[in-house]
């Protein structure tokens, strides 16, 4: 792999966990305060954090198969 790659790979093995602790923080304080916000958001946080998770667990298969 080139170094542009290797960085890009970097990046996102950073990125990724990072996007994933946010949301489920922002949906953690959220419910934990309840109100109309968590109601019209909770869903939308959930398949934001899965997709976020699919995404990261992905690259790291994508990563032990290529090793």
């Amino acid at each position: 792999m080139s170094g542009d790659m290797n960085a890009l790979i970097s990046a996102l093995m950073v990125l990724l966990p990072l996007a994933v602790a946010g949301i489920l923080l922002t949906g953690l304080l959220g419910f934990a305060q309840g109100g109309p916000w968590y109601r019209r958001h909770a869903h939308t946080l959930m398949r934001l954090r899965v997709g976020l998770q699919l995404a990261a667990v992905a690259l790291l298969l994508a990563l032990a198969a290529l090793r």
